[in-house]
């Protein structure tokens, strides 16, 4: 079972600090290490108490009106109509953002197939893969993976509703990460990953004979999958991501590393300039990240107490520019790093005897 291994944050009273936090999927032995599972904002469970989505939206609001009867329904009816509201709940956004896009036809005509096929008897017709828009590409493996391994499982009726919203949103954050970069596609990424939190969760409780995890599998590289051409244009390789038909196994990739690496790069009073003591630690994270490419990191820019707030949040922001910038420049790609200035907020004691304030 997999489970986001929480977030390494150290913060530092009077430090002139980044802090590099990690971000992760790896295997749980204990089901109950789970944190409390998040529902996504705007999910279809919520679309179906409140009715129509968006009356405004013509075209999302009369989908939505055939589609709500279909929501009640039990068994695999009840997967394909929430994957359906899903959709539709994709849809509504990209019409709210900017009209017409070629994401909000497909998602528009996803949703109709799934209505049309509900409103015939015909949902045991239709496939279990989740298609990749033309404007999308696969990312996060791992839960991509999690939810074919789950569609298998024992206790999948109990799960459904959230693989299929997870399974809609892993499209629409590739689509917002190959438009807009990882800022506008790192909240969806992190809503897909806690229904998939959930939805091992409620498998996994469904019944006491089924086992308290999932295998682990090994599954083709992203250039496989997305192929060599830039930008978002659908998968080319084998779809989905893993099927009975493939062989389980454990990859020794997908393990995560034990040693420790440094995550706190110090700067000199009122500077954000890498000292050679800074690019040393700096040497550590890029290499564990070229071993390790399911990782992704947020930086943390802080400063002292010292200097007003505006001040402070700017040069804060200059400090976690300037560890992206280097980290950049030796290879990390960029959609891999988020950015964060918290000036002097957020600040607790150094407890660590390992970092000195700066």
């Amino acid at each position: 079972m997999k489970y986001v291994t929480p977030a390494l944050r150290q913060f530092y009273r009077g430090a002139a600090t980044v802090v590099v936090c990690w971000s992760v999927m790896v295997w749980a032995k204990n089901p109950d290490h789970l944190a409390a599972p998040v529902m996504a904002q705007n999910s279809p469970d919520t679309t179906a108490q409140s009715g129509i989505y968006n009356p405004k939206d013509q075209q999302v609001a009369a989908l939505q009106t055939r589609l709500v009867p279909f929501l009640n329904e039990q068994g695999i009816e009840r997967y394909h109509a929430v994957k359906a509201a899903a959709w539709l709940t994709y849809a509504a956004h990209e019409g709210s953002e900017k009209s017409a896009t070629v994401a909000r036809k497909e998602a528009l005509a996803q949703a109709e197939m799934i209505i049309v096929a509900l409103e015939q008897g015909q949902a045991k017709q239709l496939s279990l893969t989740t298609p990749i828009l033309s404007t999308s590409s696969v990312m996060r493996r791992d839960l991509w993976a999690n939810t074919e391994l789950l569609k298998q499982h024992a206790g999948f009726s109990c799960a459904q509703s959230q693989i299929a919203q997870a399974e809609v949103m892993l499209v629409w954050a590739a689509a917002e990460h190959c438009e807009l970069g990882w800022r506008h596609s790192r909240e969806l990424f992190l809503s897909a990953q806690r229904l998939i939190d959930q939805a091992n969760s409620r498998a996994f409780s469904c019944s006491a004979d089924v086992p308290q995890q999932l295998p682990k599998i090994s599954y083709p590289s992203l250039q496989e999958l997305n192929g060599s051409e830039q930008g978002c244009h659908d998968v080319v390789g084998t779809w989905p991501i893993w099927s009975p038909q493939q062989k389980t196994v454990i990859s020794e990739n997908s393990q995560v590393a034990d040693q420790p690496v440094p995550n706190v790069v110090h700067f000199a009073l009122d500077q954000a300039v890498l000292s050679q003591d800074s690019i040393n630690v700096l040497n550590q994270i890029v290499n564990f990240l070229t071993a390790h490419p399911a990782y992704t990191l947020t930086l943390y820019g802080f400063t002292n107490q010292q200097a007003n707030e505006q001040y402070n949040l700017k040069l804060s922001l200059r400090r976690a520019q300037a560890v992206s910038q280097y980290l950049t420049q030796q290879g990390v790609a960029l959609n891999r790093i988020a950015t964060e200035a918290k000036g002097k907020t957020q600040l607790i004691k150094n407890e660590n005897p390992y970092h000195t304030n700066g």
